[in-house]
């Protein structure tokens, strides 16, 4: 320090010293100066942290908007996939009275109450196939033109069905002959008792006086559904925009009065775009967003801030390394604990020291967020790559089975008829496979509780006939498998259930009995075990195993190249009037199948049996 510059800045408490040259006063006035900007920062940040609270509050309503309306939307869609099935099946089952009121009456019973009645109408506006099995003339019926002229899929309201007497949800589809002719409509009607109105439902964490309400609508803005019955629905949806004038839109929130004036929060989600649609609504005061809430104007804690910042002026020195060091501190903690949003810390009027552990923590984030993008967009290519395999397998597949169909009907001898046949089955039991494996998959591993009963399902659809029912008895524990394993498991189960159909009594007056056991066993293992009862070849023969006989051999031989493709042990056995398959294969570690690492060469499987592998 020079002395000029000792007799321009005298002490503070010198007898006759300026006020202003005291160090308080000059960081009182440095600080007030330079924290000017930062007010006017300030107040800018926090308007934009107003509209990111908005923002987030809106999409919370989205969310919950969509949890709420997972029921119904089950419903929905289950009623639109069994018309579209129905309408592809109906020209072969109408051929069938019985056949087909049967077949609806089940479909009717597996829905249980979700739907009232399942029904076909000729285009002569008679009902002769139906989950009720009657027959009705609906040429009387309100409206029934307006059903029966579309060739498009259809949703409407009826409040007083005329065969269920109740308020009825309705899906239509047309259906076609093969030459394009027009022969009816499948008609599927939920009513809107189950379609269970939303209950309170607590926005977070916090209770609510009010519920949220949920109403759905159509392409032409008519109203399906509305929590506490279709007079309510005005309650429920905004005044100043039309439901119709939301199609075609895309997910949406916003506030607004409904009919009565009463401000509320909106949510608009397409859960079929161009055809149907849900709007959650909120009473707005129950947002979960206190910034909406807080009246004071947003420049008050800008300036509150400046004006302290004058105040205590005299802690600058302090302030200087206190403030960086907790906002350094801050940001440290909230990355150490997974909060990857980056703030940049402003640590420009800082110390040196301070700056260049800043510029090191910055870098050092940059560095990790690199690392975890890099491994997040790999795992994501791999994830759409699996998915993307099994798709096209499972298309190629499904064209396979078409061109053995099409072989099927022009080939004579019923040798050929029933070789192709059984190509056909196995082509669309490994499509089933591969359709459940895209399906379920996306992560490094797939639980074999959710695979295997779907594929089970399937393969149980193909094989059942009048006269041919087969009561399965599951024990499926949950594990998770890597796909290098859930594949071959997945079709060797498919392989042994076909033969246990295929070979299974053509007639039998009781259900055939199937045991299947998947669980785990010691050191590491996991057991397949299916169980089926025999059947003599002909009068006094001994009787043979169902699972693994077949013509040719051929299921036997795919079924010990899986067991090999698993370094499992395969035995065979046949104890009394049952005949027992066991797999006994090793559980692989699921780090070891995200490497995809090549597994040891498998052992011989164990075929202790008689048969012709």
């Amino acid at each position: 320090m020079t002395k000029d510059s000792k007799q321009a800045a005298p002490p503070a408490d010198r007898p006759g010293a300026p006020l202003w040259s005291g160090l308080s006063a000059r960081l009182m006035l440095a600080m007030g100066i330079a924290l000017l900007p930062l007010a006017l920062l300030t107040y800018i940040q926090t308007v934009e942290t107003e509209e990111v609270a908005k923002g987030r509050a809106r999409a919370a309503i989205l969310g919950d908007t969509v949890m709420a309306a997972a029921p119904q939307i089950d419903v929905f869609l289950r009623a639109q996939a069994t018309t579209a099935a129905l309408a592809a099946a109906m020209p072969r089952l109408r051929a069938d009275l019985p056949s087909c009121n049967a077949a609806l009456t089940a479909l009717k019973t597996e829905a249980g109450d979700a739907f009232s009645l399942i029904a076909f109408t000729e285009m002569n506006y008679r009902i002769d196939c139906s989950s009720a099995g009657r027959s009705y003339d609906v040429s009387t019926f309100p409206g029934i033109e307006s059903w029966m002229i579309p060739d498009v899929p259809q949703m409407r309201v009826n409040l007083d069905g005329p065969i269920s007497n109740q308020s009825i949800l309705g899906f239509a589809h047309p259906v076609f002959a093969e030459d394009g002719s027009k022969l009816g409509i499948v008609t599927v009607s939920v009513p809107h008792v189950a379609l269970n109105p939303i209950e309170a439902l607590p926005y977070r964490s916090q209770p609510v006086k009010q519920p949220m309400a949920l109403v759905t609508f159509n392409a032409e803005g008519q109203v399906l559904t509305a929590t506490g019955g279709l007079e309510r629905a005005q309650d429920y949806i905004p005044a100043a925009q039309p439901l119709a004038g939301f199609v075609g839109t895309s997910a949406q929130s916003f506030i607004s009065a409904n009919q009565n004036g009463e401000n509320r929060a909106f949510a608009v989600l397409p859960l079929v775009p161009g055809s149907l649609y849900v709007i959650g609504s909120w009473p707005a005061d129950r947002l979960d967003n206190r910034l909406l809430e807080f009246d004071v104007p947003a420049f008050a804690f800008p300036l509150l801030m400046w004006a302290a910042s004058l105040l205590v002026a005299w802690l600058a020195a302090e302030s200087q390394v206190i403030r960086h060091v907790k906002s350094l501190r801050s940001s440290i903690v909230a990355f150490a604990g997974g909060n990857r949003k980056i703030v940049p810390v402003n640590l420009g009027h800082a110390a040196a020291e301070l700056r260049e552990v800043g510029e090191a923590y910055e870098k050092m984030t940059e560095a990790v967020l690199h690392d975890e993008a890099e491994m997040e967009d790999m795992l994501h290519q791999k994830e759409v790559l699996m998915r993307e395999v099994h798709h096209r397998v499972k298309n190629n597949l499904q064209l396979i089975a078409s061109i053995l169909n099409m072989q099927l009907r022009s080939a004579i001898s019923p040798e050929t008829k029933d070789a192709m046949r059984t190509v056909q089955e196995r082509v669309l039991s490994l499509a089933t496979v591969h359709r459940e494996l895209y399906q379920t998959s996306g992560q490094a591993d797939v639980r074999a509780d959710e695979l295997f009963p779907q594929i089970i399902a399937h393969i149980l659809k193909i094989g059942s006939a009048p006269g041919r029912r087969y009561k399965i008895d599951r024990q499926i524990e949950k594990m998770r498998l890597t796909p290098d394993q859930a594949v071959p498991l997945a079709l060797f189960l498919t392989e042994a259930m076909a033969n246990v159909m295929k070979h299974a009594p053509r007639v039998a007056t009781q259900p055939i009995d199937v045991q299947l056991r998947l669980q785990r066993a010691e050191d590491g293992m996991a057991e397949l075990e299916i169980v089926n009862p025999t059947e003599p070849e002909g009068p006094g023969k001994p009787k043979r195993p169902v699972t693994l006989v077949s013509s040719d051999g051929f299921g036997s031989q795919l079924l010990i190249a899986f067991a090999r493709q698993l370094e499992g042990q395969l035995v065979r056995s046949a104890e009394g009037d049952e005949f027992r398959l066991l797999l006994r294969f090793p559980l692989r570690d699921l780090a070891s199948g995200e490497a995809r690492a090549a597994p040891a060469e498998a052992p011989e499987p164990n075929t202790e049996s008689e048969d012709d592998a």
